[in-house]
């Protein structure tokens, strides 16, 4: 089942000239985040504007179990040979791998490795705040007293995953369900339950039209 993922950066104005290059920066991050998490990626759309980043796509709640073969010495090999191939299968004893045959090389070590999935929820967690910190701005500024930079200081943000809250924290921001509309015609704060309801609110009580 894929689940609709929605997320803004919202800030004081971005420069007009660094706005389209990171939305793309943004879509590719994440994008590639998500993938090396396991997770499957789709109907992925971004948006630029003066104040926010936006993000969007259908991922799955969460990342599949995986499982791993790696292939290790022969039986009988010496004592370092399988140390090493332990120690990088994360086995505790040769006994947890199983011995295969093949009628050329003889017997050999093979370690499966199962890896059991992780909930998107704790990935983004995690992956929000890392592309977050490394965003290639071409410049950046700190605020207040966090280290964390930003084209401008960063005011608020958006992670929804299936219409909850996602709680990223960022530069002192923790991630919530609510935006602000054009500053002077159409302030908020607006709540927010999805990219529909957030485009909807946005283009209307908001008076900002989303797409550049």
């Amino acid at each position: 089942i894929m689940a609709e993922l929605l997320v803004e950066m919202f800030c004081e104005e971005i420069p007009a000239r660094m706005q389209a290059r990171a939305g793309r920066d943004l879509t590719k991050a994440m994008t590639d985040g998500l993938t090396a998490a396991g997770l499957s990626v789709d109907s992925v759309q971004s948006f630029t504007g003066p104040r926010r980043l936006v993000y969007t796509a259908d991922v799955p709640l969460r990342s599949p179990d995986v499982s791993e073969e790696r292939k290790g010495p022969k039986v009988g090999s010496p004592e370092q040979a399988l140390a090493g191939f332990m120690r990088a299968a994360g086995l505790t004893d040769i006994s947890q791998a199983e011995i295969r045959t093949d009628p050329k090389k003889g017997e050999f070590y093979v370690a499966v490795i199962e890896k059991s999935g992780a909930d998107t929820a704790d990935i983004l967690g995690e992956l929000i705040p890392d592309i977050m910190n490394n965003f290639p701005w071409p410049k950046s500024m700190k605020s207040g007293r966090e280290t964390f930079r930003w084209v401008r200081p960063l005011q608020s943000m958006i992670c929804l995953l299936d219409g909850a809250v996602v709680p990223a924290s960022v530069g002192g921001v923790t991630a919530g369900n609510s935006t602000e509309g054009h500053r002077r015609h159409g302030k908020g704060p607006f709540t927010v339950s999805g990219f529909d309801d957030y485009r909807k609110t946005l283009e209307g009580k908001g008076h900002v039209v989303l797409s550049a």
